[in-house]
């Protein structure tokens, strides 16, 4: 529950941060080529491609079909696209037992990690991401 509670935090976080940026500078990039829209949509896909699937993997439930890489067009679709990839992400953790969080899963290519190591990267990743918004957005 506790974990569940962080990863529920962090995902808030993100979604405020992205609330309280100028939407006129969504896709304004910085220095650097990083905008508020690049960042919402490798954080859809992070979640939709690579947690999903981990997760999806050591619980062995199919991963939600029919997933395509974000291309959003205004800072509310982000927020939205992201609500529903969390969503969809937190509905593979539905029946989630203590036990089940020592389940192992694979990436081919970033190696093996327990679930309870997916889901604390899920919640590090929202709140980087969160910082990152906010970053962009006092730029």
């Amino acid at each position: 529950d506790d974990l569940l509670g962080r990863l529920d935090g962090a995902r808030l976080a993100l979604v405020e941060a992205r609330e309280a940026t100028d939407h006129n500078s969504f896709a304004s990039a910085d220095s650097d080529g990083d905008s508020i829209k690049r960042i919402n949509e490798r954080t859809v896909d992070d979640v939709n491609f690579y947690f999903g699937r981990l997760a999806a993997r050591a619980l062995n439930l199919p991963q939600p079909p029919d997933l395509v890489r974000a291309d959003l067009g205004s800072l509310l679709e982000g927020v939205m696209a992201f609500q529903v990839a969390h969503r969809s992400f937190g509905t593979l953790l539905h029946d989630l037992l203590p036990a089940d969080l020592e389940k192992k899963t694979e990436d081919p290519d970033l190696g093996s990690y327990t679930l309870l190591q997916v889901l604390e990267l899920a919640a590090a990743q929202y709140n980087q991401r969160a910082q990152e918004v906010r970053r962009l957005a006092s730029a």
